[in-house]
């Protein structure tokens, strides 16, 4: 089985008599003949099958010679045949066109299928499981399934050497380090006339744009329950905290008269109601980003140019940056044409995601910017750095409302929770691209509307 056809490499050694109607049945199945002037050199070819005219003796011989060579390919030999055509081809034939339509028949499945023994050696593999590895089949066949895959992410049993141990069929969900994203692994046990267990049929099916789909519907739907609930407790607690932070400043003035000053009892008092206003400020402004997550205003599109607007945030930023001594670059698309969006609030969405890229970048780090376009007149604005990183775990909650990673009292956990909701609101998508140790990509697609220039 090849990555490029199913019809097999034969070898042929037959003296040159002229076996001519036996090499044309042949030929019609393989997808080449590789002929062979030797019968020594029969066996040295990397083929999938050979075929021999040869003595009896020769075939003895030749049979000696196979029984030392495990790895050798199928060999089928006629001895004595002097004719134009040996009645066993045609059962070659039939062999060959049975191990054509076989092979077809596995490498269409598209979901990735695998034949594990019962040691767990991948014996048989169609070519979606190899591509899923990012391998050709050579390096796939007679490797170790979890050598292949790996460990389940998680800590998980591995639901493969589940069934090798009980001989138990079983459909489980599983993320491999070697494969991207959640696959269902469906395992099938096959066993001997004798009903001992002969190995596993195993199918993996990539999950993970369905699992995504469901989270973004399930996004949604909380987003929208806790925006209603924050748009009403915001409006609640907003009166009181405005009334407590008039009061607090109004005893600052108070408390920095002499008489008070001069009182031991009262020496704390200025530090005390100083506090008082900065926190009752802070809880202010989580309301403010409260009221502005619950906020259902529809954008304000009108064309914009994705370019000069990245161009302005990274200005906005530029100072912060040269202070951590991070360096921030730009890669835009200069033949980007009008993108209908909402400047201020993708801008709003940008700098979300500049900011957080600068907390994660270490000084003499790199952040970048980038614009560019895909098929399907969508449009790219991109954000990535070098940074610290961030796990498969806390990548499934990072729009979550409330859900930060920042230490208490320097983050609402609303930022990335309003930028979801932005982008949802232009007909947008957030994709994120991870590594811990080695950095983020965050990368916003929009529709690009009829000013965009085609991809």
């Amino acid at each position: 089985m090849t990555d490029a056809a199913v019809r097999p490499r034969i070898a042929v050694f037959d003296r040159g008599e002229g076996h001519g109607d036996a090499l044309s049945i042949l030929a019609r199945q393989a997808g080449d003949i590789v002929r062979v002037d030797r019968l020594s050199d029969l066996l040295a070819r990397e083929v999938d099958h050979a075929v021999a005219w040869v003595t009896p003796d020769e075939m003895a011989a030749l049979a000696r010679d196979l029984s030392g060579r495990p790895n050798a390919p199928p060999v089928t030999l006629m001895a004595g045949a002097a004719v134009t055509a040996h009645p066993q081809t045609r059962f070659i034939e039939a062999l060959v066109l049975a191990k054509r339509e076989w092979e077809a028949t596995f490498d269409a499945i598209l979901d990735p299928l695998a034949i594990v023994d019962a040691s767990g050696i991948v014996r048989r593999s169609n070519l979606a499981f190899a591509r899923a590895l990012g391998k050709p089949i050579r390096e796939v066949v007679a490797r170790p399934f979890a050598e292949l895959l790996g460990a389940p992410i998680g800590g998980k049993a591995d639901p493969v050497a589940r069934s090798l141990a009980d001989s138990a069929p079983r459909t489980e969900e599983a993320r491999y380090g070697t494969l991207r994203g959640v696959h269902q692994v469906t395992i099938s046990p096959w066993r001997d006339e004798g009903g001992k267990l002969s190995g596993l049929v195993v199918l993996l099916k990539d999950l993970t744009e369905q699992k995504e789909h469901e989270q973004r519907l399930q996004q949604a739907a909380r987003l929208a329950d806790i925006g209603q609930l924050a748009a009403g407790v915001a409006h609640e607690i907003n009166t009181p905290l405005a009334s407590i932070a008039l009061r607090a400043e109004s005893l600052q003035k108070s408390a920095l008269h002499p008489e008070l000053a001069a009182v031991e009892a009262f020496k704390n008092f200025p530090r005390y109601l100083k506090t008082i206003e900065d926190e009752t400020f802070r809880c202010k402004k989580i309301i403010r980003a409260l009221l502005e997550f619950s906020s259902s205003r529809r954008p304000e599109v009108r064309p914009t140019d994705l370019n000069a607007l990245a161009e302005r945030a990274a200005d906005l930023v530029g100072h912060q940056m040269r202070l951590k001594q991070v360096n921030l670059a730009l890669r835009l698309d200069s033949g980007l044409g009008p993108v209908p969006v909402d400047d201020g609030q993708v801008r709003q969405v940008l700098l979300a995601f500049l900011m957080n890229a600068l907390d994660a970048t270490k000084p003499g780090g790199n952040i970048e910017v980038a614009t560019g376009r895909r098929a399907g007149a969508l449009v790219t604005l991109a954000v990535g750095d070098d940074g610290t990183g961030i796990s498969a775990e806390v990548r499934e909650k990072l729009f979550a409302p409330f859900f930060t990673t920042k230490p208490f009292g320097q983050g609402t956990g609303l930022g990335l929770a309003i930028c979801h909701g932005i982008v949802a609101s232009h007909g947008g998508t957030i994709e994120v691209e991870s590594e811990v140790g080695r950095g983020t990509r965050f990368t916003v697609v929009l529709p690009a509307g009829a000013g965009a220039s085609p991809g």
